[in-house]
């Protein structure tokens, strides 16, 4: 299912209505936002607030834990 929305003046979107209910979003819903390779994803989740700082902190640490000078590391550990 794809639709076409327009970024408003605040950076807003909204989700049309036909998806939300297809997903069962509504007010109140928790969304997890990822970036990926120029991509945006946009989730709902039900998680409690510690599991969602983790999805956070995950997905912001990913470029420092996935880089190249990662591998000297390898035959260490």
């Amino acid at each position: 299912m794809s639709e076409l929305v327009t970024v408003g003046e605040k950076g807003q979107i909204v989700i049309p209505k036909k998806i939300r209910n297809f997903l069962k979003i509504g007010k109140g819903t928790k969304l997890l936002i990822r970036e990926n390779e120029g991509k945006i994803t946009i989730k709902p989740v039900k998680l409690e607030e510690k599991h969602m700082l983790m999805l956070l902190s995950e997905a912001s640490l990913k470029k420092t834990w996935d880089n190249p000078h990662d591998e000297r590391w390898d035959d260490v550990l």
